[in-house]
């Protein structure tokens, strides 16, 4: 009889253990490990990096119809928007019955966009543009993104065309393509993809 009932403690003995996780001593399973994945940072090209760079940082935020400030009406004129930075150095236009969805232009650039043929042709203006839903540099050699003068003049002379001025802070939208103006420059986005541009540093994303 002792020796059955040493035999039967043995073996709980054995099953306690079997039951047991040898690394933290608690029963069961060994408990699963949630292990979180924060999206990482993703590399874009950053408004005030060197042209051809590109910096790891987080997708910035951009700004959708609820960020909407003006009125896109008072940007209207020919079917067509159009306004302009506050130093009227960044013209930008919207159409919405061409392929050309949004696009900016440079009056004047210090920065040009690696291997954009504006740099060998100083009367070509740095513009960005998204065309059919791809954002790209392109060189321009005539006002495809600038209005008409505000005074509504058409005559040739010293009427500069551009639109309405867009104050910085200040958002538009038309039909899913946002804007926005801002002391370092303008940037544009249509449906995530668009480009920020200014004098001295432009990018796509």
């Amino acid at each position: 009889m002792k020796k059955l009932l040493t035999a039967a403690a043995a073996l709980l003995m054995v099953g306690a253990l079997a039951g047991c996780d040898p690394d933290t001593g608690t029963s069961g399973a060994p408990a699963s490990t949630v292990q979180a994945t924060p999206s990482g940072p993703v590399a874009t090209s950053a408004p005030g990096s060197a042209p051809g760079t590109t910096a790891a940082k987080s997708t910035p935020t951009l700004p959708n119809r609820d960020d909407v400030n003006v009125d896109a009406r008072d940007f209207e004129s020919q079917g067509h928007y159009y306004f302009q930075s506050p130093s009227k150095n960044i013209k930008c236009g919207i159409y919405v019955d061409n392929i050309h969805t949004v696009g900016c232009q440079l009056k004047n650039a210090t920065v040009i966009p690696a291997g954009l043929s504006c740099a060998n042709n100083p009367a070509h203006e740095v513009a960005a543009q998204v065309r059919e839903g791809t954002a790209e540099f392109v060189c321009l050699n005539q006002g495809v993104y600038v209005g008409p003068p505000t005074d509504g003049s058409t005559a040739p002379g010293n009427h500069e065309g551009g639109g309405k001025v867009l104050e910085y802070g200040q958002t538009i939208g038309v039909r899913g393509v946002i804007c926005e103006s801002m002391q370092s420059g303008v940037r544009c986005s249509v449906d995530g993809h668009g480009f920020f541009i200014a004098a001295d540093a432009q990018s796509l994303f």
